[in-house]
């Protein structure tokens, strides 16, 4: 008969399944709250500067600044559409493109608001948006009156 001795020589067994298993549902958690969406956009600021090495003329673009929002406002005066940007009345719509294309050629995007009058028909407004879109415009939006 064998006696029991007071030192017990046990050998510690390591078992992987449950490690295994435990790093893969940390592995699954992570995957799913990260967020791989890109920001919607991002915001103009008086902070950014030009390279200090850069080209003199790249000094002379317009700053961001100017260019926070592109509002155009339309009215209809005597069954003549009206096209002002930024407060400055354009003679037609392809003068519109062109500014439109002048600012949007800067590499910023800011968001274009069109603010059409009381007496402006759907189908001029959705002319000025479709040709804002067509410039290369991201966010195109209506301005609503306030009650």
């Amino acid at each position: 008969m064998k006696l029991p001795s007071e030192k017990k020589e046990r050998t510690i067994d390591l078992k992987m399944t449950p490690m295994i298993d435990v790093v893969f549902l940390l592995l699954v958690f992570f995957v799913w709250t990260s967020s791989f969406d890109l920001p919607e956009f991002d915001l103009p600021s008086s902070l950014a500067q030009p390279p200090a090495g850069g080209l003199e003329t790249q000094t002379t673009m317009t700053p961001v600044e100017e260019f926070d929002e592109i509002i155009i406002s339309l009215e209809n005066v005597e069954g003549q559409l009206v096209i002002e940007i930024n407060d400055e009345q354009l003679p037609d719509l392809m003068s519109l493109a062109q500014q439109l294309r002048l600012v949007l050629s800067l590499g910023i995007q800011p968001p274009v608001i069109i603010a059409p009058g009381d007496t402006v028909t759907m189908n001029q407004a959705v002319r000025v948006y479709d040709l804002a879109r067509k410039e290369g415009a991201d966010r195109v939006l209506f301005a609503a009156k306030s009650d």
